[in-house]
């Protein structure tokens, strides 16, 4: 029977005796270490093997004596022909000893240390073998907590990215519309001060009163805020046109500090300020200014005024430090044939820069030649262009189409139009004609591509000054600016005061309704408030005008990939019926005093003083 010398196996010391046996006696010592490199060639020392599991040094001692005894017996007990093996007899004793549990306390903590010899052998021949000193220290972290640390970071991210997308969806726009700049295509609301709310009971409006009417413009729906003359004159309001400052403000309607309360205002409803400049009959001619080549993208902040002694530069430069988005620059047509136009519009719009709007009147453009008219219109954000409805349907087609055909053609990047039919100094539409006049051509005029404005009081139909027997004949040239007209309790002034012109002999609050539903649907469709279809290579027009007998203009406006609107405007006194299949089909009312929402256009109706806005069946 083969014996193993493995340690872990067997925890005795044998002697050479035993491990020699007489068949391998011829063997060179040499022969014997290459057999076994863990014996000794030293036959003095019996070499024992140890393993980390191996009993205390007591105890091997006597396990040493034993396994002698035991040698000598198995010496005697073996065949002396053998030569195939070493013949052993184990004792009990020896066995014992290794399933004895009180055999393992010599086990050491990493830090003790055992006397070695030269060839790595520990007191008494043991071949000690060291317990691993080099654990990894992540083994003795917390690992339960971080399981749970890192459980816990990961639900939170993925609750938190789950937060992140639902408020993305929800802040995502109901419509993903065309862009433009707040001047195009924006409903602008043109008031006169003087009549539009009194604040403190002295018979006359003025700026305080406006902040305090900013929720009926917000609900009305306007972009812009264009306020008349608000400057100095002698005898203000009566001749506001003659001012005597552009840099002051007339002490009966305010003060700087309540422009600019006005606009802050204005702003925070995301409603702009316009100002209007009456240069004429204030200046005699223009002065001189910058000959600098400006360029239409160039901007001068507030914090870099520039250096100028031009009158009008400088009043726009303080008017824009109280909070002013744009300007109009009214009666400049009256200096068409001074050198110094170019120039000083040029450098308005350098002040102004791109984010605020230059506006000025049709009539300086039809008074230039058009290699002028051009080169103006490069620093020109909106030109004014006033429709006559008075003269009748053929006119005011012709007004129309004149605007979009000639130099004032609709295209994205130049000046857009700037439709008024009522204002400061022009008489009310229904001084000239019956009925609801005034919420006809208003509606017909929301639906034309441009920038309109709407005159204060039009909205409701407001008329001029009821003054029958001529008492105040005197203001007669100021009978179209009378007084504004509330539904709520606040009227326009006390009861206790007299207002400084007599009230608007007829007006019509339910037509605000249908003004503010027309100016919502104009802000989210591309339909009427782009000017023009932008391609790559062309502006393609998106609006069609047509006269359908003497007293009906109809206005249709398109749009890739949007609903097609058309509107039918009878500014007639008699119902009108008519076939109007060779044009459209069907489609839904939008606005109009209609029995249904459907509509056929076979046996299409209107009354009379009546504009319906349809939207096309694809």
């Amino acid at each position: 029977m083969g014996i193993s010398t493995d340690p872990p196996l067997l925890d005795v010391e044998l002697p050479s005796a035993l491990l020699e046996s007489p068949s391998v006696s011829t063997f060179l010592p040499e022969e014997e270490a290459s057999m076994c490199p863990l014996l000794s060639t030293n036959s003095s020392t019996p070499l024992a093997f140890s393993h980390p599991l191996t009993p205390s040094a007591d105890n091997d001692s006597n396990n040493s004596n034993s396994g002698i005894c035991e040698d000598t017996k198995a010496e005697t007990s073996s065949s002396s022909g053998s030569s195939s093996g070493i013949g052993m007899d184990v004792t009990d004793t020896a066995a014992a000893s290794l399933f004895n549990h009180n055999s393992y306390h010599h086990l050491r903590k990493n830090n003790n240390e055992v006397m070695q010899d030269s060839n790595g052998l520990g007191v008494k021949g043991h071949l000690v073998m060291k317990s691993p000193n080099d654990t990894p220290s992540f083994v003795s972290w917390n690992w339960p907590l971080i399981r749970k640390c890192t459980f816990f970071i990961f639900m939170s991210s993925l609750l938190a990215m789950c937060a992140v997308v639902v408020a993305m969806i929800i802040t995502l726009p109901k419509t993903c519309n065309p862009k433009t700049a707040w001047f195009r295509g924006s409903v602008f609301y043109e008031i006169f001060p003087a009549s539009y709310q009194d604040s403190n009971n002295d018979g006359l409006g003025d700026l305080r009163g406006i902040t305090k009417r900013i929720d009926y413009l917000a609900a009305l729906g306007v972009g812009a805020v264009r306020l008349n003359s608000i400057f100095p004159t002698e005898h203000y309001p009566d001749d506001f046109n003659n001012v005597t400052s552009l840099v002051s403000i007339a002490t009966v309607i305010g003060s700087t500090t309540d422009l600019l309360q006005l606009s802050r205002a204005l702003h925070a409803r995301n409603i702009s300020l316009i100002l209007d400049l009456p240069i004429f009959p204030y200046l005699k001619h223009l002065e001189e200014a910058n000959e600098a080549n400006y360029t239409a993208n160039s901007n001068v902040t507030e914090s870099a005024p520039i250096e100028t002694d031009n009158l009008i530069s400088v009043a726009i430069q303080k008017w824009i430090g109280l909070g002013v988005d744009g300007f109009y620059i009214k009666g400049l047509e009256m200096y068409t044939n001074d050198d110094n136009l170019l120039n000083n519009i040029a450098e308005w719009k350098h002040i102004m820069g791109p984010q605020r709007a230059l506006i000025i009147d049709n009539e300086v453009i039809q008074k230039l030649s058009t290699a002028k008219a051009t080169h103006i219109l490069t620093h020109v954000d909106l030109v004014d262009v006033h429709l006559d409805v008075a003269n009748g349907t053929q006119q005011v087609m012709q007004q129309i189409q004149s605007a979009l055909k000639g130099i004032l053609a609709p295209r994205e990047d130049g000046p857009w139009i700037q439709w008024s039919i009522g204002g400061v100094g022009e008489q009310r539409v229904s001084r000239h004609l019956n009925g609801n006049a005034s919420l006809t051509a208003t509606m017909m005029q929301l639906m034309l591509p441009g920038s309109p404005n709407i005159f204060y009081g039009d909205e409701i139909a407001l008329e001029n000054v009821h003054d029958p027997h001529n008492e105040h004949s005197e203001t007669k040239h100021l009978h179209h600016l009378s007084t504004m007209e509330w539904s709520d309790a606040l009227k326009f002034t006390s009861r206790e005061t007299l207002p400084w012109l007599p009230k608007s002999s007829s007006f019509n609050l339910e037509n605000f309704e249908q003004v503010s539903r027309m100016i919502h649907l104009r802000d989210r469709s591309p339909s009427i408030y782009k000017n023009v279809i932008c391609k790559a290579s062309q502006n393609i027009p998106n609006t069609q005008v047509r006269n359908s007998r003497d007293d009906i203009i109809i206005i249709e406006r398109i749009y890739p990939r949007r609903n097609s609107f058309v509107s039918i405007s009878n500014f007639g006194e008699k119902m009108v019926q008519m076939d109007m299949t060779s044009m459209y089909y069907s489609g839904h009312v939008m606005l109009g005093n209609t029995q249904s929402d459907k509509i056929y256009f076979g046996e299409f109706q209107i009354g009379g003083m009546e504009t319906i806005v349809v939207r096309l069946d694809k």
